[in-house]
């Protein structure tokens, strides 16, 4: 039932990668740096598009940009969600893999992979960005890992090195990667298994030489190692889904998932505990094991961002574990009846949407200002246009080079390190006209619910020119006397058909 099981999990993914098609925040910066790298043969090593305080800066995703520049300009939408959907299923493949490593004849069910896979939805099936990579090399880092463990290959530990070049130059999440290793060579030595766990360091050591493979030299090092202790407090998908009070009736499945992995997990060592003793326990554990989800739990209680690492490592690991407790032992026509009619159901569902062109990749009113840029493109009104960070990049995309942009997702990259935390003040604490000033900042475009609204409302300075049900367009007082803007269009379908154009072009 092999067959049936996996081509469930293709149509699972189809399903949930088309129900999340909104573009990623920083997608467009991405398409940016790919443009510009393939019509100048360079990678730009100074920001051209933003007034804030900037720096020569390190891009960690140049080769994700080129990637995904690579398929819009030539397959637009659907070649997106395609690549998407193929990240994704692959990332899940090799993860049954991994379980097929601890037990040869394990039998797939797939209401496992669907309640677990559910709880990181909201990240793991989100629209194509750069983490998509990190998910699939840290579980190619574990197979491989796990692979030369059994069968005492220990030549395939020296594909890390070349696998750390590639996944380093696309994501700058191959720091788990570094630590995977780690892992593996301490909880290796613990387990008696000195030759791997020695084996294993000098390919460990080679890995670190490779890091110099980038087109940034020792910088690149130096960057990525900087950056993961930036205070990243304004920025959500690196705070706590456990600690930060504002999302604790959040992520709810997540969480869910978490506590029942918890449990089982404490319930198992006690188990063990009073069968076999301390002594015998520790002894009999896989100590690599235990380490890696160790490790995994406490990153994913920092940051939302990394509970699919979580997640994944807990399919693979310990899918054997779960499947033992709770199976029911079926007769082998109920079992497979049961995997066929969820393979039924998802398959129609997935074909639902994708008829519906569910899966076109679209830009959420809700998030992006689409109107508020069209407002300022149609009524071509020049000058530094301020915007929180996060929507920056589309902003930058689409009105450049008439109009600059404060900053971008790049914050870690780009910018002065404390620009993006004056940035979260202004919008969330007093408001602070000398904060506009400073940066000589031309236009605002402005996120409704923030408290900074309200205050603008009121400032003589500044008078609204445009508003929709999510952001608002301030504008100075001057423009008072140009009164008659054109308003911008009303049709959906026009921001849906030209979501991908710019005036960024290094051939005019």
């Amino acid at each position: 039932m092999d067959f049936v099981f996996y081509l469930t999990l293709f149509f699972f993914v189809l399903l949930f990668g088309a129900l999340d098609n909104s573009i990623d925040y920083d997608f467009f910066a991405r398409l940016i740096v790919g443009k510009s790298f393939f019509q100048t043969g360079e990678l730009f090593k100074y920001d051209f598009y933003s007034y804030g305080t900037t720096h020569n800066f390190i891009d960690h995703e140049w080769g994700s940009s080129l990637i995904f520049y690579l398929i819009q300009h030539n397959f637009s939408d659907i070649g997106l969600y395609i690549f998407k959907s193929a990240i994704i299923f692959l990332t899940l493949f090799i993860v049954t893999k991994i379980i097929r490593l601890d037990k040869s004849d394990a039998k797939f069910h797939f209401l496992f992979f669907f309640f677990a896979i559910q709880s990181i939805c909201y990240t793991f099936f989100s629209t194509i960005r750069c983490q998509s990579f990190s998910f699939l090399f840290f579980v190619a880092y574990l197979y491989i890992l796990k692979h030369s463990l059994k069968y005492k290959n220990y030549r395939v530990l020296f594909c890390l090195p070349l696998l750390n070049i590639i996944w380093q130059n696309l994501h700058g999440g191959f720091v788990l990667g570094l630590a995977l290793i780690v892992i593996f060579i301490i909880g290796e030595y613990l387990n008696n298994n000195k030759k791997f766990s020695k084996v294993l360091s000098i390919s460990f050591l080679i890995t670190l030489l490779g890091m110099f493979v980038n087109p940034y030299g020792l910088k690149y090092i130096t960057f990525i190692f900087e950056a993961y202790k930036l205070n990243r407090i304004h920025i959500i998908e690196w705070q706590s889904a456990f600690f930060n009070h504002l999302f604790i009736f959040q992520y709810i499945k997540f969480k869910i998932f978490f506590a029942v992995c918890l449990i089982l997990f404490i319930f198992s060592i006690v188990k063990s505990l009073k069968l076999y003793g301390i002594k015998s326990f520790y002894q009999k554990i896989d100590k690599t094991k235990y380490l890696l989800i160790i490790f995994c739990t406490i990153i994913s209680l920092l940051a939302q961002r990394c509970h699919p690492f979580l997640a994944l490592s807990i399919i693979a690991l310990c899918y054997n574990n779960f499947y033992q407790i709770f199976n029911k032992k079926l007769s082998i026509g109920v079992d497979n009846l049961k995997e066929i009619i969820l393979l039924i159901i998802i398959t129609i569902s997935s074909l639902s949407h994708i008829y519906n062109y569910k899966f076109i990749n679209t830009l959420n009113e809700r998030f992006y200002p689409v109107r508020c840029i069209e407002f300022i493109k149609i009524n071509k009104i020049k000058g530094n246009v301020f915007c929180n960070f996060h929507i920056g990049s589309y902003g930058a995309y689409k009105l450049y080079p008439d109009n600059l942009i404060f900053m971008d997702g790049r914050y870690e990259e780009t910018y002065d390190v404390n620009l993006i935390n004056e940035m979260g003040d202004f919008f969330l604490n007093k408001y602070n006209g000398s904060f506009l000033k400073k940066y000589k900042s031309d236009i605002l475009i402005i996120e409704n619910f923030y408290p900074v609204k309200k205050a603008l409302d009121n400032d003589k300075n500044w008078f609204l020119a445009y508003s929709d049900e999510n952001f608002s367009l301030y504008l100075p007082k001057e423009y008072k006397r140009n009164e008659g803007f054109i308003l911008p269009n009303e049709d959906k379908n026009y921001y849906f058909k030209t979501k991908f154009e710019t005036n960024i072009d290094w051939l005019k």
